[in-house]
C-alpha cells in the first residue's frame, strides 16, 4: 500500500485533465472494501483515509471520516449484489469516489464562499468517472500482486 501512496502523491496527480483526476487511494480503499473481511475493510479504510489526508495538507481525520462510511456502506450491500462483473465493480468504487469526492467539494464550497457548486459537482463525477472507468484494469493488478489475503488461496 505504500508503494501506491507514493505512486499518488508522485505520480498520478501528474495524470489529469483540467481538475479531472483518478485516485489510487480511493480504488484501494473500494478493493479492500469488496474484498477483504470487515475489520481488516475498515482499518485499512481509516489508514488510507488518514494518508490522504497528510498528502492533501486537509483537515487530519475528514478523509478517514468519509471512507470508514463508504467502506461500511460497501460492506453492508456488497455481499447482496451479484458482482462476478468488471462493471459492478466499477459501479462500486463510482459511487464511493463520488460521494467522497462530492463531500470534499462541498466542504470547499463552504471553505471558500466565491466557489461554484456546478463546478465543484462536476468535478467530483469527473473524478469518480475516471477512477471507475480505470478499476478494472488495478483491480486485476491488485489480485495479481495479492494485496488482500484470502483464506481458500493460502499455499500450504
Amino acid at each position: 500500500m505504500a508503494v501506491l501512496f507514493l505512486l499518488q502523491v508522485a505520480v498520478a496527480h501528474r495524470f489529469f485533465y483540467s481538475s479531472v483526476r483518478f485516485d489510487l487511494l480511493y480504488l484501494i480503499a473500494v478493493f479492500i472494501a469488496l474484498e477483504a473481511g470487515v475489520r481488516d475493510a475498515l482499518w485499512s479504510a481509516l489508514w488510507i483515509g488518514l494518508l490522504r489526508d497528510l498528502a492533501s495538507v486537509g483537515r487530519l481525520g475528514s478523509s478517514a471520516v468519509l471512507l470508514v462510511l463508504a467502506a461500511a456502506g460497501v460492506l453492508l450491500i456488497r455481499d447482496r449484489v451479484f458482482r462476478e462483473s468488471a462493471v459492478m465493480d466499477a459501479a462500486f468504487v463510482f459511487a464511493v469516489v463520488f460521494l467522497c469526492a462530492l463531500c470534499d467539494a462541498v466542504w470547499l464550497g463552504l471553505a471558500g464562499h466565491e466557489a461554484a457548486w456546478g463546478t465543484l459537482a462536476g468535478r467530483a463525477t469527473g473524478q469518480a468517472a475516471v477512477t471507475a472507468a480505470l478499476s478494472p484494469v488495478f483491480f486485476v493488478f491488485f489480485e495479481w500482486i495479492g494485496l488482500v489475503e484470502r483464506p481458500g488461496l493460502r499455499q500450504p
